[in-house]
């Protein structure tokens, strides 16, 4: 038995559509990731070994945050978790630390691309340029 859309939403209702499109948003990040790994040519760049990095590193940056977050500000918690998403790429892809950098920069301009490209599809060209404008 094959679920159209329709017979998903009202299968699950409105949390199917939640979890729905939170795989959609894993899916668009752990590709975006690849793509900057890739780029990097770090090793093991395969679609899941890149989708098990991306969890690492929310789960660890997020405990990490929050315990660094009790006891410090919020800018150093963001700082040692940025630390370790270095070190997480670097390990897990065989990268050097300016190669982790730099796919984690070419990870943060696919998402803006992404975005971008979302939000002209969904909100249209206008309403997007007023809200980069106020």
């Amino acid at each position: 038995m094959i679920l159209d859309l329709a017979d998903f939403i009202t299968l699950f209702g409105n949390i199917g559509i939640m979890i729905l499109i939170f795989v959609i948003i894993i899916v668009l990040l752990t590709v975006a990731l690849q793509i900057g790994i890739k780029a990097v040519k770090g090793e093991d760049s395969k679609l899941g070994h890149v989708f098990v990095t991306g969890l690492f590193i929310i789960v660890l940056t997020t405990v990490l945050s929050f315990i660094v977050g009790l006891f410090a500000d919020v800018w150093i918690a963001n700082v040692v978790s940025l630390l370790l998403t270095f070190f997480i790429i670097k390990a897990r892809h065989d990268t050097t630390l300016l190669g982790a950098l730099a796919a984690l920069f070419i990870f943060v301009v696919m998402i803006v691309i992404i975005v971008v490209i979302l939000s002209f599809v969904f909100l249209g060209f206008w309403p997007l340029l007023l809200a980069l404008l106020t």
